[in-house]
């Protein structure tokens, strides 16, 4: 049987954890609606539009939870203290820690769940979002061209000159692409392009290619076509485009695969180093081989937040005076701007392993000191 201040405590715990979760997710889906936006203008039915908006929950989630379990100790906590409950508990002979027990062990099942949710879960929604971007772009090339940052990784060019509708329509249209028999480009010009959702077409279109003689002292042959109307199936031109190079980064694995990739990382590293190989190789392989243990450090910060943030909430909650004092929000306010700011500047120094471990985990470890502190001076009658 679970003793009734347990069930009363958890109870009321988790109603506001749930609540303050559901605030946090409908707050941040919000400020996500424009790249939601970005993904219904690639042309997506409503079936993926709605999959795209729910794969951003289990990314937002991990960062929501030890913020809500924060909110949640401290409001129960607070509460507990201004209706006297917490005085009458502590003089039937209940000592801070039976109060506190079943908080701090529920927080500690939420933090198993958060690692849970951020090391299997957010991995997959986060690569099936960027696999469904890839499969409504290569539904239609228009959307493909005007991806400034693709084509400069394929070596292409595309530049629309007069008015166009990204994803339906482009007018003075200008593609440049590399042959693949020799090193020359090929030029093609349009009056217009069109995109539905099978055919490709083309009014007005010139091709300009070159055939190279692979000869000293001669020109090569320009070849100039024009068309009145050119009119391709839509996976047909794509499949120029889609040459897929994918890179599997350490955000979509799931930790027994990226604990795989650590171990094969420091077994390339200790190979280099014996071969002696390039000191920029070795800098490479050992920049590669922090980001995957960084990765790791990232993932277990985020879960023990959870414990950490709950712990803290009780600890500046609670008050056994008869004045409220607004010092200890404060302080909750400092400690959390604090372990947020140092969480995302370890994320730009991933290949500085030992840095990025230490600005992850100190500050948690920080806040336990603090709130560890100030529950034992509120247990000894000191606030």
């Amino acid at each position: 049987m679970i003793p009734i201040l347990w069930r009363y405590s958890i109870n009321h715990f988790l109603k506001i954890v749930f609540a303050c979760v559901f605030a946090f997710i409908s707050i941040l889906l919000t400020m996500r609606l424009d790249e939601i936006a970005n993904f219904a203008a690639l042309g997506a039915p409503i079936s993926y539009i709605l999959l795209f908006a729910f794969y951003q929950i289990p990314y937002i989630l991990p960062i929501a939870l030890p913020l809500s379990c924060l909110i949640a100790s401290l409001i129960f906590v607070q509460r507990l203290s201004n209706t006297h409950e917490l005085t009458a508990l502590r003089a039937c002979g209940f000592a801070l820690k039976d109060l506190l027990a079943p908080i701090l062990l529920t927080a500690a099942f939420l933090t198993i769940f958060n690692f849970w949710i951020v090391s299997e879960v957010a991995t997959q929604t986060h690569l099936q979002t960027n696999i469904l971007k890839s499969e409504l772009r290569s539904i239609n090339p228009l959307l493909l061209l005007n991806n400034k940052h693709l084509m400069r990784l394929k070596g292409l060019y595309f530049d629309s000159l007069g008015p166009s509708r990204v994803g339906e329509m482009a007018t003075d249209a200008v593609f440049a692409i590399p042959s693949q028999h020799h090193q020359r480009i090929n030029l093609f010009i349009a009056k217009q392009l069109k995109a539905s959702s099978s055919i490709f077409t083309a009014q007005g279109a010139t091709l300009l290619t070159t055939t190279s003689l692979n000869q000293e002292n001669t020109f090569d042959d320009l070849l100039i076509e024009n068309m009145k109307k050119s009119t391709t199936h839509v996976e047909d031109f794509s499949q120029i485009l889609q040459k897929k190079v994918w890179t599997v980064n350490n955000d979509y694995l799931k930790l027994p695969l990226l604990l795989i990739r650590a171990q094969e990382q420091k077994q390339a590293l200790r190979q280099a180093k014996l071969e002696n190989k390039k000191p920029v190789i070795v800098k490479d392989l050992k920049g590669q081989f922090h980001k995957s243990l960084s990765e790791i450090a990232k993932r277990s910060s985020i879960a023990f937040a959870v414990i950490s943030f709950t712990l803290m909430g009780t600890a500046f909650g609670m008050n056994i005076s008869r004045q409220r004092k607004h010092k200890n929000l404060l302080i909750v306010i400092i400690l959390t701007t604090f372990y947020l700011t140092t969480f995302f500047l370890a994320k730009g120094l991933d290949q500085q392993f030992y840095l990025s471990f230490a600005l992850y985990l100190l500050p948690l470890i920080l806040i336990d000191i603090i709130s560890l502190w100030t529950l034992n001076r509120i247990s000894n009658g000191i606030e």
